[in-house]
Formats: C-alpha cells, structure tokens, sequence
C-alpha cells in the first residue's frame, strides 16, 4: 500500500472512515474493516517474478530474433548507397563476402 495512504489509515479505528485523501486518481474516502497484525515472512508473487523475467528477457530476445532475420534476409543494395545504408541495417557481413567485395574493387580499378 502507498505510504501516504498508510499514515492516513495509521490512527483509524475498526469501523471507522478517513477524511477525504487528495490523490493523483482524486480523491480517496477509505474504511478500515479489520486489522490484521504484520507478518514475518516476506510474500512471495511466483507470476510477479515470471513477468519481471519475461520483461527482463524480451528485449533482448526480440534484438536478437531481429538481427538474425537481417543477417538471414537477401538485401540487394545499390553501391551508390552502400556506405549510407549498411550501417542502418546492422548486418554482419561475412568474411567470404568481404573478401569477394574486395576481389571485385582490384578489377574494377585501372592501373
């Protein structure tokens, strides 16, 4: 329970309702049924931990997921924007390519 919601409810007997509570919802009018004494033990949410694990880990995941259908996907780019474009796609060349794209550069230039 939010802590100004706590200290409004601190002196409030079994039975008994608070003054109007100024929120950022509005305003609240609370009652206090029953009073139960605090416990030791931590409480423990099992889907609160799924979701903050899942959270957590579908960022990442997507990122990945994404990068390999790039690195998988047949992107044909004109060499007039090669150097403008490839940065923006985030694919990693592999070294055959490279070294192909290089064998091609020596035959285009004339001595």
């Amino acid at each position: 329970m939010r802590e100004d919601l706590q200290a409004s409810l601190k002196d409030i007997k079994v039975g008994a309702v608070t003054d109007p509570i100024r929120t950022d919802e509005g305003y609240q009018i609370l009652t206090v049924d029953s009073r139960t004494p605090a416990g030791t033990t931590p409480s423990f949410n099992d889907n609160q931990v799924r979701q903050a694990m899942l959270a957590e880990k579908s960022g990442k995941e997507r990122e990945a997921y994404i990068a390999n259908l790039r690195n998988e996907a047949f992107i044909k780019v004109s060499d007039a924007y090669r150097d403008s474009v490839e940065p923006l796609l985030k694919v990693k060349v592999p070294a055959a390519a490279k070294s192909a794209g290089s064998d091609k550069d020596k035959k285009n230039k004339k001595p």
